[in-house]
């Protein structure tokens, strides 16, 4: 493809895109742009990464996870996007379209980057994303409601999140999501929600929610409800139900035949 006609492409895209994203979505509650990779507007990397983000819709895996790198010439440009497991479809494309759009605008020029809404989370970079582990660029918030019993909030929380790990990490190649509640002090319930970027193996997906879960009790000081993510994992808790349960695919966990048995916003 000529340079010029990938211009007027990538132009009308971004026009489109612009036009019907604008209004669509709140600010990101995440964003982090790398300073110290920058690339200038007429080079390779900027004509990859038009390339990449206007392909990067197209290849939904039909459970909202979205990849997909251009390596035309010597600057490789890898996208990657992940929406919630109980988000619609329509929901995730007007999520995802959003993310490209406003993501350029703050980080003008990083050749990394990461933007996450409530419903979805996307990134870019020179850098392959489809490894493990990565930079474990946080994103912590927390309810300021405080529970009158953090001992007994934790001890059934910890066990819920600990139950949809298992869950979660057991999902197939194309969904590692699971959601549940379990009874609290005071007869309240608890609702919970984990997911991992379905490229993860059982192991390191575990793994990733593990690392996260182990930190309630060290940030969240009795909070009843609050959310930890990093671009590969993220779980979320809360007292109230905040998920599409109608919504979660309803699947078996999948093993293969090696694997053993066994600011605040809604």
């Amino acid at each position: 493809m000529s340079q010029k006609l990938h211009f007027w492409i990538t132009l009308v895209y971004i026009c489109l895109i612009n036009i019907t994203t604008t209004l669509s979505q709140p600010d990101f509650v995440f964003i982090r742009c790398e300073n110290a990779d920058n690339y200038t507007l007429n080079s390779t990397y900027k004509r990859n990464l038009d390339s990449a983000l206007i392909a990067l819709p197209t290849t939904n895996s039909g459970l909202g996870f979205f990849n997909f790198s251009t390596n035309e010439g010597n600057s490789t440009a890898n996208s990657i996007a992940l929406c919630r497991g109980d988000v619609k479809p329509d929901e995730f494309s007007n999520c995802l379209n959003d993310s490209i759009v406003k993501l350029r605008q703050l980080c003008p020029n990083q050749k990394d980057a990461i933007g996450v809404y409530v419903n979805c989370l996307l990134q870019y970079s020179n850098y392959n994303l489809l490894v493990y582990p990565q930079n474990k660029d946080y994103f912590i918030q927390f309810n300021p409601e405080i529970t009158t019993d953090i001992n007994g909030f934790n001890g059934a929380l910890r066990p819920l999140m600990d139950e949809l790990r298992g869950t979660a990490a057991a999902g197939g190649p194309l969904l590692k999501f699971a959601t549940g509640n379990r009874t609290g002090p005071g007869f309240i319930r608890i609702y919970g929600l984990v997911q991992c970027s379905p490229y993860l193996t059982e192991q390191q997906c575990s793994g990733c929610l593990e690392d996260e879960v182990s930190r309630i009790g060290l940030h969240d000081n009795g909070k009843v409800g609050g959310k930890i993510v990093l671009a590969a994992c993220n779980f979320r808790f809360e007292t109230y139900p905040f998920f599409n349960q109608s919504l979660v695919t309803q699947t078996p966990p999948f093993r293969s035949p090696s694997s053993p048995p066994g600011r605040y916003e809604d």
